[in-house]
């Protein structure tokens, strides 16, 4: 114990009402411990919870779309054109991809307020 870093302890009483809120809390923030969550209270006031499944399926997307425009590009490239079909690929990815920013935009906006 004396090489720990945090070196004063508290005591609190809870209902089962709080104690069960406390935990649920905890859970939804993603935290490992109860004691974290307390702590993340007492220095910010609040904790963040960051879901990156939006991130994830927008960097598919936009990978997606890379490969796709790569393929275009090198078949432009070596035949002189690209298809009527990969340029429709292409802009329906494109669009798939703004409409998902659109989403984590307006997704971010309405939990920020």
């Amino acid at each position: 114990m004396g090489n720990r870093a945090r070196k004063k302890a508290v005591f609190l009483y809870l209902s089962d009402e709080e104690y069960d809120l406390l935990k649920k809390k905890t859970e939804n923030a993603g935290l490992h411990s109860m004691a974290d969550y307390i702590r993340q209270m007492i220095i910010f006031g609040i904790t963040y919870t960051v879901d990156f499944k939006e991130l994830h399926k927008y960097n598919w997307l936009l990978s997606n779309l890379t490969n796709n425009l790569n393929q275009i590009a090198h078949q432009a490239n070596s035949t002189g054109m690209a298809t009527n079909s990969d340029l429709r690929e292409a802009k329906r990815i494109m669009e798939e991809v703004w409409q998902s920013q659109k989403s984590m935009q307006s997704d971010l906006l309405s939990k920020n307020l």
